[in-house]
């Protein structure tokens, strides 16, 4: 929790239209009576001071316009060689500046004007860094300072559509005071795919994040809950669920659906086409066509479509769901996201022989969910197995039973594109020296040591496809293989993929090496000039102790560590 966030259990609703920040209003949920897991608030501060950008005609006509406690106009000025900084009539400060670039959010904003090198503060200059920086900021440059797919709360770029800048200055009016929204994220690093050892491999919550939140943080990433919109694109594509949602929980979430689910089957529903769709845009398209649509359809509003992934349409399916409909969002990354993760979830569907089960709408949405509403679907019995915030953990129970009531495997696992959570590795023996740098690396630990023998083991459950082991490997012995092994006992349990001869050490007779790794140091050293004589060369296959003893027994005056040629008189 940062300093600035407020712990409670209020939580609030989707953004209003624009980027003001969420109000206090209950979300829409499933309307199942459960306990649900509250998260922390995150609270924003807005003391009415508007950053304008315009050129300076415009600009001062639009800060006449504007009904804040206080404007700052901006002029940007690619020529400016200073800073110029004047005051009008009534009080607006206006700045020209070589623009370098703008950042914030709702309460702390600022920019970098000036030199490009050595860039200084607009805050500052304009003398409200003390109190955090400009609170929000219309944009009315030609071409946007801000280019995120979602922009952060507080920042305006109406453009020249008059209608959108009557919107812009109506909300900016409104935007004095304090604000809270969700925390919408749980981070847990040390199941984190991102980097070990200064090796970077997974980097898929960074490539969706819309709002430009998640940044590398060293091994780890960082997550600024001030920018965070919820999206969710970021946990439904966490391999290993290190990052996950907490608006509601996916526990939370899940046991919702499955009490839904039950009491329809008691109602008499022999069949459930769940439609998941957005709380805002897409409840008030669904108004539309609600009236025509298939009983067979339920309907369920989430905070964001991107926020459910693989784990909860295959818990929707083990808990009686006939198929899951996806509302899609509008083209962007959490629909380049959600296709990806509907091809990975489907291969793995068509291989239980469970076809056409999910799905991103398309086209005449009533036409389309009437169309899947009028299917047959095999019936199958519900899962009664708890629902638990362990991503991996519930897509294994979901499937475990959707196996189990199915009679379709045609093979005992299906391969999947290369950018799926799930997979095998393949070692190289030959090339292996079971240095085991790919154990010390492997976030999941699907690769293990084989304790007290040379052996390097995986258990493929765990494996989350990251490439950590494929990179840190010095032979390149490496490759990964994704697919999903049907058979969890399988999965689960521990299989060896290289194994080597233990080499003892030819004192004291301590297993310390393989017998590969002896060779291949002997072959290596043999030309070097320090090991030109049979007892260095024999040190090779003593352990580190009885080789330490040996030098000081034998050599009386000590290694010599110089060539021949280098000595000198």
């Amino acid at each position: 929790m940062t300093d600035n966030e407020q712990p409670g259990s209020a939580q609030p609703s989707n953004a209003p239209p624009g980027n003001a920040p969420p109000d206090n209003a209950q979300p829409i949920n499933f309307g199942v009576p459960v306990d649900v897991q509250t998260t922390s608030l995150i609270g924003y501060q807005s003391r009415g001071h508007c950053l304008v950008i315009a050129n300076q005609e415009r600009g001062l006509e639009v800060c006449a316009a504007l009904q804040t406690a206080a404007k700052t106009l901006l002029v940007p000025d690619a020529d400016a060689t200073a800073i110029d900084k004047q005051a009008t009539d009534d009080a607006i400060r206006v700045i020209t500046a070589r623009v370098v670039s703008l950042s914030g959010y709702l309460g702390a904003f600022d920019c970098q004007v000036g030199s490009e090198t050595d860039p200084g503060s607009l805050a500052k200059i304009a003398g409200v860094s003390l109190f955090g920086g400009f609170d929000h900021v219309l944009d009315l440059s030609p071409m946007p300072l801000l280019a995120a797919e979602v922009l952060p709360f507080g920042y305006f770029a109406p453009g020249d559509d008059p209608q959108a800048l009557d919107a812009a200055l109506e909300q900016l009016a409104e935007l004095e005071g304090e604000f809270e929204k969700p925390k919408y994220f749980e981070y847990d690093p040390g199941i984190c795919a991102h980097s070990r050892s200064g090796i970077t491999a997974c980097t898929n919550c960074i490539d969706v994040c819309g709002t430009g939140a998640i940044t590398t943080a060293g091994e780890q990433i960082s997550v600024e809950p001030y920018l965070c919109q919820g999206c969710g694109s970021c946990a439904s594509n966490c391999p290993s669920g290190a990052i996950r949602y907490a608006y509601p929980a996916p526990a939370d979430a899940l046991t919702q659906l499955a009490q839904m689910l039950d009491d329809r089957r008691k109602a008499g529903f022999q069949s459930t086409v769940v439609f998941l769709h957005d709380g805002d845009e897409g409840a008030s398209r669904l108004q539309q066509f609600e009236a025509e649509l298939s009983d067979v359809v339920l309907p369920i509003a989430v905070e964001e479509v991107g926020s459910i992934g693989i784990d909860g349409w295959f818990g929707a399916l083990a808990y009686g769901a006939s198929a899951v409909v996806i509302d899609a969002p509008g083209p962007g990354g959490m629909f380049q996201s959600l296709t990806k993760q509907l091809n990975v979830a489907n291969t793995i569907l068509d291989g239980l022989g469970l076809h056409n089960r999910l799905s991103m709408m398309e086209g005449d949405a009533l036409k389309y969910l009437n169309a899947q509403a009028s299917r047959s679907y095999q019936t199958l019995q519900p899962a009664s197995f708890q629902a638990f915030n362990d991503k991996r953990q519930t897509t294994r129970n979901a499937l475990d039973h959707l196996v189990a009531q199915t009679k379709g495997v045609e093979a005992s696992a299906v391969a999947l594109s290369t950018d799926a959570p799930f997979g095998e590795v393949i070692v190289d023996k030959d090339a292996c020296t079971l240095c085991l740098a790919c154990v010390t690396v492997c976030p999941g630990r699907a690769l293990q040591d084989g304790e007290s023998k040379p052996q390097l083991k995986l258990i493929e459950s765990a494996c989350l496809q990251c490439g950590l082991c494929e990179k840190a490997c010095p032979e390149s012995a490496i490759t990964l293989s994704p697919r999903y092994l049907y058979d969890s006992e399988q999965a689960r349990t521990p299989r060896v993929l290289n194994e080597q001869t233990p080499f003892n050490c030819i004192v004291c007779n301590t297993p310390f090496a393989t017998l590969q790794i002896i060779g291949r140091m002997q072959a290596q050293l043999s030309g070097h000039w320090m090991f030109e004589d049979e007892k260095s060369l024999r040190r090779l296959k003593m352990c580190e102790d009885c080789r330490v003893k040996d030098i000081f027994e034998s050599e009386q005056g000590g290694i010599n560590v110089h060539k021949p040629d280098d000595q000198t008189s």
